[in-house]
């Protein structure tokens, strides 16, 4: 089994960004199994999610959304659940930032580019330490960054397989779009056991 204690420890010592350093309750690393068999890419820790949890989409409204999304396709990001059925697809979920970015008034806000640069290193490392076959950036930002182009209208590639060199790449919608009503999360749920089947066969 991989080690990644190691790296993991890197990101939550790390202070690059001064503003992420003020604003977060910790970094947070990604979680789930070291050899997955599907890696999700969010955007971001959010404040009375991640932040607060050290697990990428816990607690709040998009990491519940998330969460049900992933038992009902037949996955797990917990290598030590109680649901360790064989057929279980192994999932590792981590975010674009490691850290909650906040405005002002103590809002959630969209990183930077500065501060995406800073943790490109760690989402790089991650890529290449769990090598899973298929990846899912959750949102626009997360999918320019995955597949190194512009997307004008994530909608357009939402759960369409992209052909990368390493992995399948497939771009999908953040739940925080489905926990505002703008996609339908009976919608959102069948788009991912679509994904589930589509891992199984790519494998």
């Amino acid at each position: 089994m991989k080690n990644t204690s190691i790296f993991k420890k890197k990101i939550c010592e790390c202070t690059k960004c001064i503003n992420l350093v003020k604003s977060r309750s910790l970094a947070v690393p990604g979680y789930g199994y070291p050899d997955a068999d599907i890696l999700f890419i969010g955007l971001a820790p959010g404040r009375y999610g991640a932040d607060k949890t050290g697990k990428p989409f816990t607690k709040d409204a998009s990491g519940k959304i998330f969460q049900t999304a992933l038992s009902l396709s037949d996955m797990s990001m917990e290598p030590n659940g109680l649901d360790q059925r064989e057929e279980l697809l192994k999932a590792y979920v981590t975010n674009l930032v490691k850290c909650n970015p906040r405005d002002e008034k103590g809002n959630n806000r969209y990183p930077t580019s500065d501060e995406v640069e800073n943790c490109l290193e760690y989402l790089h490392d991650e890529l290449d330490l769990i090598n899973a076959p298929v990846v899912v950036p959750l949102g626009k930002l997360s999918t320019e960054h995955v597949t190194g182009r512009k997307c004008k209208k994530l909608s357009s590639l939402h759960n369409v397989p992209i052909r990368m060199e390493k992995f399948w790449c497939v771009p999908f919608l953040h739940p925080s779009y489905v926990a505002r009503g703008a996609y339908s999360r009976e919608t959102y749920f069948d788009d991912f056991r679509s994904l589930s089947k589509f891992v199984r066969d790519n494998k």
